[in-house]
């Protein structure tokens, strides 16, 4: 596994770092993103979803978020089925890689809660680094999300292309204009 520091673990150096099954989760997940064949473009509108949704704890306004999320599920939907006209199926089933996802998450996020209990005061170092990250990341997002609401303008722009045209199974651009 490599996490967005360039840090690379494999699974025995998972667990060693103290998050046993939890390191399971992650490497079956990943292994069952592989059949689903994504290409960047999926993985990219996936990830979006992921991050924009209105059902994260102590959102304001959680219904401009799915509002927000809504033009990117309609291009995944698209993209897929441009994708992969003959594996109609394939959409739902992308989007139940969220569920997986969350479900990871969640149980991430207790195995941490867990870990500063039964070690209070040492940490792994792999566990406070991670810890430490988390939290300095957070600081910088808030930075981060003030000086973009001071330099926000009020006009909105399009994308001249958002996403690449779509290649079927065998590789060849799709000209399919509706799926």
């Amino acid at each position: 596994m490599t996490f967005s520091d360039g840090l690379t673990l494999n699974r025995t150096q998972m667990h060693n770092a103290g998050f046993g099954p939890l390191t399971d989760l992650v490497f079956t997940f990943a292994n069952q993103l592989l059949p689903i064949e994504m290409d960047d473009t999926e993985t990219g509108l996936l990830s979006a979803i992921c991050l924009i949704s209105g059902d994260r704890q102590d959102l304001e306004e959680p219904s401009k978020v799915d509002e927000l999320q809504e033009p990117l599920l309609e291009a995944l939907k698209i993209y897929v089925r441009k994708r992969r006209p003959s594996k109609p199926h394939m959409f739902p089933k992308t989007l139940m890689k969220i569920t997986d996802l969350r479900s990871i998450s969640a149980k991430g996020a207790e195995r941490v809660i867990s870990l500063k209990m039964e070690i209070p005061g040492s940490m792994p170092p792999l566990i406070q680094e991670m810890l430490e990250n988390s939290e300095g990341q957070d600081g910088q997002n808030s930075e981060r999300s003030n000086t973009d609401k001071n330099n926000s303008s009020s006009t909105k722009t399009k994308p001249s292309a958002p996403f690449p045209e779509p290649t079927d199974d065998s590789g060849a651009t799709s000209s399919n204009e509706e799926p």
